[in-house]
């Protein structure tokens, strides 16, 4: 049997030893000092785009494109709206078959567009009243649309709304905010309105309908109303609330009833305050003397219609067991109302106010001549005989309780509520009732209003 040979290995000598060594020690690498494997999604992400890079080009070109096209559409809505909005050219209002230029300072104010509505109103055949300060617009079935200068808001047919703007009233124009217009008469209420921004172009057309005779076109009946707004403050009509009243007379009032509803009632919605004067030389010239109870028996006036409706006012009560009460104060001449006031202010300076202070004083309860209800001959002041003299104690009274309830029924109205003194300007008067007609009283009876702001809707 043959023995396998071994391999022997020749040892390395100690230089070539040496030499292995500082070779392998001269290639080592510190491997704290190498970069850390990134394994983000960042990182992946661009390790792909490198891997990929044809389909990394198309994602940027298609990018690109986004970005371009949503430029291009930003760019032409501003272009679009700054061309409506910057567009200062004259507007064209046409009104039927006629149109007219209006410059573009003249029609827009603070970035509000007006328009005339006098010339609406002559176009839709709506009856024109007022004075330079005040307009009133009515159209059928006393539909109405009032203004007033330089006021904020609006009336329509009761209801007083924002305006939208400030309006503007002269003698021959009458300048309000396009989009007021449009809801208050636009829509189907029988005009037609539109408004083009890039001609700068207003149309107004009647709305027509067709008869039975179907080649004959009649318009659309004109109908303004403030169902589209939000009312500050509105008149409940008498109608609105029942079609057919039945007021519960105690007496028959047959006799009187042309008195409490009189046909000419509106010359009995005459103001008088502070705002409001009456001249020196007013005097009603149907003064009659009073017949019902007065105080004292003195002998007391007021205008017919008044003293006729208050008469059965007071039988009324009566019936009805409030007898303790009686008048004690109703038509003033204006010399006799100055001798008043007069007198007032002297009181008060009498207890060291100053003839201003005394004035302002005797105002809150008094009025200047020619500012009282009084010179009217349309009101009257109740006492009862448990009173000294005229104050709130009446509130607390059967008479105060009863006409609360019923004076409206005779055409009277309470004139200084308590919760309306900023108002009227005078503080409240539980004893001080006025005249102004059944229609108009129980109008101001349902919605709560004083007498100011019932004739401001009004």
């Amino acid at each position: 049997m043959k023995k396998s040979k071994r391999n022997t290995e020749i040892p390395l000598t100690d230089e070539e030893l040496d030499f292995v060594k500082e070779s392998i020690s001269s290639q080592r690498i510190d491997r704290s000092k190498l970069p850390h494997y990134d394994n983000s999604e960042k990182a992946r992400f661009f390790r792909y785009i490198k891997k990929n890079k044809a389909f990394a080009c198309i994602c940027v070109l298609l990018a690109v494109c986004m970005v371009t096209l949503l430029s291009l559409c930003v760019a032409f809505a501003v272009k679009k709206i700054s061309s409506r909005i910057m567009d200062k050219s004259d507007y064209t209002i046409i009104i039927g078959d006629s149109s007219y230029k209006v410059k573009y300072k003249t029609a827009v104010r603070d970035g509000v567009l007006y328009i005339d509505m006098y010339k609406i109103a002559k176009y839709a055949e709506m009856t024109i009243t007022g004075s330079d300060t005040s307009v009133k617009f009515t159209a059928s079935k006393n539909n109405y649309l009032r203004f007033e200068d330089k006021s904020s808001t609006a009336v329509i047919s009761g209801s007083m709304v924002d305006l939208g703007g400030t309006a503007v009233v002269t003698k021959d124009t009458c300048e309000i905010p396009y989009d007021f217009l449009d809801k208050v008469i636009g829509s189907k209420n029988g005009l037609k309105l539109s408004l083009d921004n890039d001609t700068n172009t207003v149309k107004i057309q009647r709305r027509m309908y067709k008869t039975e005779d179907k080649d004959a076109m009649l318009p659309v009946e004109i109908l303004l109303n403030a169902d589209s707004f939000e009312a500050i403050i509105s008149i409940v009509r008498p109608s609105q609330v029942k079609p057919e009243k039945d007021y519960g007379y105690s007496i028959d009032v047959s006799p009187y009833l042309a008195n409490i509803v009189p046909l000419d009632a509106e010359r009995y919605l005459l103001l008088a305050n502070k705002q409001t004067p009456l001249g020196a030389d007013y005097k009603p010239s149907d003064l009659v003397k009073l017949e019902c109870k007065t105080a004292d028996n003195r002998e007391l006036y007021l205008s017919y219609d008044a003293a006729r409706a208050l008469q059965a006012m007071m039988l009324a009560m009566s019936a009805d067991g409030v007898k303790d009460v009686s008048v004690t104060s109703a038509y003033r001449a204006y010399s006799r109302q100055k001798e008043l006031f007069e007198g007032y202010v002297k009181d008060h300076m009498a207890e060291g106010m100053t003839e201003e202070q005394a004035i302002e004083a005797a105002l809150e309860y008094s009025a200047r001549a020619g500012t009282s209800e009084h010179q009217t001959g349309l009101c009257i002041d109740f006492i009862t005989s448990t009173m000294r003299e005229l104050d709130e104690s009446f509130e607390n009274t059967k008479a105060f309780e009863w006409l609360s309830a019923n004076a409206y029924k005779y055409g009277f109205i309470l004139r200084y509520p308590a919760d309306k003194v900023d108002t009227t300007g005078y503080k409240y008067e539980p004893w001080h009732y006025r005249f102004v007609g059944r229609d108009a009283a129980e109008e101001i009876y349902n919605s709560g209003l004083c007498f100011e702001e019932y004739l401001t809707l009004n």
